[in-house]
């Protein structure tokens, strides 16, 4: 990944100063490193369903009051993106397991 250039960014996590600055640079550095313009294709239901959750939880965090309330809407966007991308924890996996089968029964 490049990062000439960036320790000219300055972001300010208090007042969100810099932020799409910041959401700039990591779009376009995103775009070289998969060599795409437009959207990535998503072809399964369940990744379309992910990313709408993970943008529902980011727009919550934009919108929220509270250091608190921005930091969960972040944990949980940003387990959305694992399960898109694969990063998800023993315990997810073994709930949904559970949660989808009748075992013992």
């Amino acid at each position: 990944m490049e990062t000439a250039g960036a320790a000219d960014l300055r972001v300010s996590a208090r007042t969100g100063a810099g932020m799409e600055a910041l959401r700039d640079r990591l779009a376009e550095v995103t775009r070289r490193l998969i060599n795409q313009d437009g959207p990535p294709a998503l072809t399964r239901p369940r990744h379309r369903a992910a990313l709408a959750s993970a943008l529902a939880n980011l727009e919550r965090a934009r919108a929220a009051a509270l250091p608190e309330l921005r930091g969960e809407d972040l944990r949980r966007a940003l387990y959305d993106l694992g399960r898109i991308t694969g990063h998800v924890g023993t315990e997810e996996v073994l709930d949904a397991v559970f949660s989808q089968f009748c075992i013992g029964k």
